[in-house]
């Protein structure tokens, strides 16, 4: 192209050919103004920068020769600018989306200065080996670069370049600076129009996420319905939402919905304190990392190609009970009104969380009162059934007496009987009366020095043990005395060894051991074994609770109300000590308590 003209040459002086010349050149620069018109009327009329960036591609080489035209528009907090190309050239090296910083390149030069220069590549005030570099090595000699900024505000700056030495003069410089305000304006008008319908996308999505939260009391369904309008409607690359565990020290995997879920199962399980969501679950503060490679926090996963990560904690009456987690393969991809917008779901997740957990805890809670409800009437007529039977024996062998001719041996044998179903009688109304007091509160306890051997026997002489049974005891001398009830330490014992006798229906041996305690000099143990059908281990966790019963195989055939081993547990932890079980199926069982030393 000719140098540029004056418009006060004197145009007397100029030669014919001169003067063509000159009529060449301004006809020319009159179809650029042209096309700088029509170019600037697309711009002004287009919905998005998308559609901005697709007109500027496919007009640019009609208003400014050239191999090369990109835009780099700064990012959101104005400390990057990124890279979108304009020319075919360019498309080639890759360079698009790529990310700078302000402080780098001609672009960052002309946005720090707001100045527009032309220049040849090898004298650029400033070089960057990536950006400036691969034009050099691609051919570019000759760079425009104008900043692209309105009155207001610095959108970004705007290059073209071409292959020839000194291949741009000041008319060049003079319609890209026009086309760089009126891409400015457009781009601002574009972006601001984008926010407000982006605000508005997020306003519906708040809501309809609310509604979803609120129609199902489903954990696992309201994250996965969370989970995944969050990242339709926002069109996130990846969302994940992890739960805190009991113990608060594991995050879980509770609903995903985007491109890692294949990549990271459901259940998936991350420490707290570990990665960018594990700092989030323990301090329970949001972090934005626009460029997680800057984030020593972030945890980089094998296949992942994460470049954006934005967590936020979930929080329900103060304490986390979450994480929100979404990643995306773009620098810069999210901005503060994401973290405003989130904030406000996580809010409502976590309100979901605990109404949901609420629920829960209502129907099992509701679940064990029926249960106990059914048990109840059990006990009621398992009790029913365990009077009227040792009544009906008595009045039956009373009956007998009633007989004039009675044999003495018969005599004893009826007395014999009397006095087994009376003894039977006692322990259950003992039994059911223990149950009353207990659960009012109103059990008295009197502590005092108790003999071992006389408890022992007292028990023992309340049991009816079969002759399939043999019976043997052993106290360590050490242990002759303890502090404690002995009616009750009595029927704690008595009923250790009515329930030794009755689940070991096919006979063996039943012992009473008390040793002192290898834990503490001043505590004794006292075991009650037996030969019987021993405890299946799915039972032994709950075996003392109210109506817990084995209900399974042999063991399931025998009476009982279940509450023997609940007594027996509330009087041992009213004498301080503790009561557990050893069993083993088809081997038999040993109930060990311990009790304190008598002084």
């Amino acid at each position: 192209m000719s140098p540029e003209w004056n418009a006060h040459d004197n145009l007397d002086f100029l030669t014919p050919e001169e003067m063509r010349s000159r009529l060449l050149e301004a006809q020319e620069f009159s179809t650029r103004v042209s096309t700088l018109t029509e170019l600037s009327l697309k711009v002004d009329a287009a919905r998005s920068r998308e559609e901005i960036l697709r007109i500027l591609k496919d007009n640019l080489r009609r208003l400014i020769e050239g191999e090369c035209a990109f835009i780099g528009l700064l990012s959101h907090n104005k400390t990057h600018y990124v890279i979108s190309t304009l020319s075919p050239l360019m498309d080639a090296i890759e360079l698009n989306h790529k990310h700078f910083s302000v402080d780098v390149g001609m672009p960052g030069w002309s946005i720090r200065n707001k100045a527009g220069i032309m220049v040849d590549i090898d004298s650029a005030p400033s070089f960057h080996p990536t950006l400036e570099g691969t034009l050099k090595d691609l051919g570019i000699r000759s760079l425009i670069i104008v900043p692209v900024h309105t009155h207001e505000e610095m959108v970004g700056a705007l290059v073209f370049g071409s292959s020839k030495p000194n291949a741009y003069v000041d008319p060049d410089v003079w319609l890209a600076r026009l086309l760089s305000l009126q891409m400015a304006i457009s781009l601002r008008h574009t972006n601001l129009l984008e926010r407000a319908l982006k605000r508005v996308a997020q306003i519906g999505l708040v809501n309809k996420v609310a509604r979803k939260l609120t129609s199902t009391l489903n954990i696992d369904e309201l994250l996965a319905s969370a989970s995944e309008a969050i990242q339709k409607d926002f069109r996130y690359f990846d969302v994940t939402i992890f739960l805190m565990n009991q113990e608060k020290t594991e995050l879980v995997l509770a609903a995903h919905s985007g491109n890692f879920i294949d990549f990271l199962p459901h259940g998936y399980r991350q420490k707290v304190g570990l990665g960018i969501v594990g700092w989030v679950a323990e301090h329970g503060q949001s972090v934005l990392a626009n460029d997680v490679s800057l984030d020593s926090r972030f945890l980089a996963h094998q296949y992942h190609n994460t470049n954006s990560e934005l967590a936020l904690p979930i929080i329900s009456d103060d304490e986390v009970v979450g994480v929100l987690n979404v990643e995306d393969t773009k620098l810069y991809a999210f901005d503060e009104t994401d973290v405003l917008v989130l904030e406000t779901l996580c809010d409502q997740v976590g309100s979901a969380v605990r109404n949901a957990r609420l629920f829960e805890e209502i129907k099992r809670t509701n679940e064990r009162l029926v249960e106990l409800d059914r048990l109840k009437t059990d006990f009621v007529g398992i009790v029913s059934h365990d009077f009227r039977t040792p009544l009906s024996t008595i009045m039956l062998a009373a009956k007998s007496l009633l007989r004039k001719e009675v044999s003495s041996d018969r005599l004893k044998e009826y007395l014999t009987i009397i006095v087994d179903q009376a003894g039977r009688l006692s322990l259950l109304a003992e039994d059911t009366l223990s149950i009353a007091k207990i659960e009012s509160g109103q059990l008295n306890y009197q502590f005092k020095v108790v003999n071992v051997e006389a408890i022992i026997q007292e028990a023992v002489s309340m049991v009816k043990i079969s002759a399939r049974h043999s019976f043997g005891s052993s106290i360590d001398m050490n242990c002759a005395y303890v502090r404690g009830d002995q009616n009750k330490l009595r029927q704690v014992l008595q009923n250790l060894i009515s329930n030794a006798v009755k689940y070991s229906p096919g006979g063996g041996q039943l012992k009473v051991t008390v040793v002192q305690s290898e834990e503490q000099a001043a505590e004794f143990t006292f075991s009650v074994s037996d030969e019987g059908l021993g405890i299946p281990p799915e039972y032994l966790g709950r075996l003392f609770q109210k109506y817990a019963r084995v209900d399974t195989g042999e063991a399931g055939k025998i009476k009982g109300t279940g509450l023997g081993l609940w007594i027996c547990r509330e009087i041992i932890q009213a004498h301080g000590g503790k009561i557990w079980v050893e069993s083993e199926v088809g081997k038999g069982s040993t109930f060990r308590f311990t009790l304190k030393r008598g002084t």
